[in-house]
């Protein structure tokens, strides 16, 4: 069972419940998103597995909730290592910005605080490791197919509003 803490409207923390619990009531809670970008300005997108919630969609390098008692670094650094078997070196680690993202599925509700990173390495995508069932398969996009593929609403991309938005603007301004 994976604790998470629970914030109101205002963003202050009210209580803690049991991630899909959480999930399933549509509570505020906090996660991490990584962007992975490579040196030639590419980003890192996971393909999902099948078994998973949104099986098969593409999405975030890698990302996952902020458990009870633990820092945003410390989950970062936990989901580098479950999702793709890598060890974040702090120093190439940069905040982004501070989103609320929402979306309903199939009584499933996301419903989160995301604090997101970029993450500069030129790891290759045959490098990653694949350790908690979660992701199919890695792959290097342009970014400028990346906007393409926001701006289109591509069907295979995480349908994240807010999100990329918000990333597309701190990427143009950095």
């Amino acid at each position: 069972m994976e604790l998470i803490d629970i914030y109101d409207e205002l963003g202050q923390k009210c209580g803690t419940e049991e991630k899909y619990e959480a999930h399933r009531k549509a509570l505020i809670h906090k996660g991490v998103c990584v962007w992975i970008m490579n040196s030639n300005d590419e980003i890192l997108l996971q393909t999902r597995n099948s078994q998973v919630k949104f099986p098969n969609m593409m999405d975030i390098s890698f990302s996952g909730h902020i458990r009870t008692g633990e820092t945003v670094v410390e989950a970062a650094i936990r989901e580098g290592k479950e999702e793709l078997g890598i060890d974040l070196e702090l120093d190439k680690l940069r905040y982004l910005f501070t989103c609320r993202e929402y979306l309903e599925a199939d009584g499933y509700f996301e419903n989160e605080i995301h604090d997101v990173f970029l993450y500069r390495t030129d790891i290759s995508a045959e490098e990653y490791s694949f350790c908690d069932n979660e992701v199919k398969e890695v792959s290097y996009v342009p970014l400028e197919q990346f906007r393409t593929m926001i701006e289109s609403k591509y069907a295979m991309l995480m349908p994240f509003k807010t999100h990329y938005k918000f990333l597309l603007a701190a990427l143009d301004g950095r």
